[in-house]
């Protein structure tokens, strides 16, 4: 009996020990991913413009859903250039007051603020930058002459080079960007991640309905503004002009909101975009997960992204070239199985910011 009871109580006290020791690894993971982070970056929306950087924001709310606290410090260099120099004291007093596990640079002008507040708060929290530049694949094709002091800034090899060897660790929305400024450091790829839940298939009549679209049209739809050159509008309507087909409705963006671009893209028989160069397209992502036929450029990650789902066409920049990959994605006539792409590749909010938060972690440590 006296075994029995000294077994016992070993058996007692060898149980508690485990539970005591179980609850503390819990607190210690729940204290993990409830980590301080601080997003610094440059681009995000603004009541002056309520569409610039939707992408960065998206991720943010995505991290915030999980419990882990995001404060943003946006620098709007769009609006005034100083205002990197200027945000400099703004950005040493928040480090000063409250200390962050991790601070997320988003675009490699923001890590030099970054790099002299941090220095000046002596905080020595790791620095992670998402690389998200894709004016990078332009630059070999792209003359000097002629730009403004600040553009040349922007543009810049070098810079871009120098910000990505100052931060801890690099994250990537797309490989070859990486690739093209020869950058040796470790890294991983990450783009963006798409919120499901707001883009998804809608029924094509009651959302040219809710747009006041007529039903009896083919629409074509260009998702970004006009005016931005680089985007390809005025290939779009030379190819328009090609096709011939009086049938045909070409909307735009440029100044629609967020919430309503899924309309947009449900409403239409075609998504195009025809851009020179980009990262990794957010409109890509975003028309794969309504299922809505596309017509795109080989710019940045899009033909990766895509891959071989039909309904997808990869086209040359040329007006020919373009008007006959409408015209095959017009003869589809249905809608694609794109939004299978986006789960089985995880692009989605979720599946990125559940990859971001285990980069957290192991950054944390």
């Amino acid at each position: 009996m006296v075994f029995c009871r000294n077994h016992l109580r070993y058996n007692s006290d060898k149980f508690r020990k485990q539970s005591q020791r179980s609850r503390f690894e819990q607190r210690i993971e729940y204290r993990k991913l409830n980590m301080n982070v601080l997003v610094v970056t440059n681009m995000y929306p603004s009541p002056r413009n309520p569409f610039y950087g939707i992408f960065v924001k998206d991720q943010v709310e995505s991290l915030r859903r999980k419990n882990i606290p995001v404060d943003v410090f946006f620098i709007n260099g769009a609006q005034r250039r100083t205002n990197y120099f200027s945000s400099l004291f703004k950005l040493f007093k928040i480090l000063k007051r409250k200390h962050y596990d991790i601070i997320h640079a988003h675009h490699s002008y923001c890590i030099f603020p970054i790099i002299i507040a941090k220095a000046l708060a002596g905080k020595k929290s790791p620095v992670i930058l998402t690389f998200h530049e894709g004016e990078v694949h332009f630059q070999n094709q792209f003359c000097l002459k002629g730009i403004d002091f600040i553009k040349r800034l922007v543009l810049s090899k070098r810079l871009k080079c120098m910000a990505l060897h100052r931060a801890d660790l690099v994250i990537a929305v797309e490989e070859a960007m990486i690739e093209k400024l020869d950058f040796k450091k470790n890294y991983k790829i990450l783009p963006c991640g798409v919120d499901t839940d707001l883009f998804k298939p809608l029924e094509k009549a009651s959302c040219r309905k809710k747009l006041n679209l007529p039903i009896d049209k083919k629409v074509i739809f260009f998702p970004a503004s006009p005016a931005n050159k680089q985007k390809g509008f005025d290939l779009l309507e030379k190819a328009v002009e090609h096709l011939g087909n009086n049938d045909l409705l070409l909307t735009s963006g440029g100044n629609i909101f967020h919430k309503d671009m899924p309309y947009f893209m449900n409403a239409a028989d075609v998504v195009v975009q025809l851009s020179i160069f980009e990262a990794s397209p957010s409109v890509i992502k975003e028309a794969l997960a309504v299922n809505a036929p596309m017509v795109f450029t080989d710019a940045g990650d899009s033909a990766k992204t895509v891959g071989t789902t039909d309904g997808y066409f990869l086209c040359e920049r040329n007006p020919e070239d373009v008007a006959d990959k409408i015209g095959k994605a017009l003869y589809m006539g249905n809608r694609c199985n794109g939004r299978d792409r986006i789960f089985k590749s995880n692009f989605t909010l979720e599946a990125v910011s559940n990859q971001l938060i285990g980069i957290y972690k192991n950054m944390a440590r």
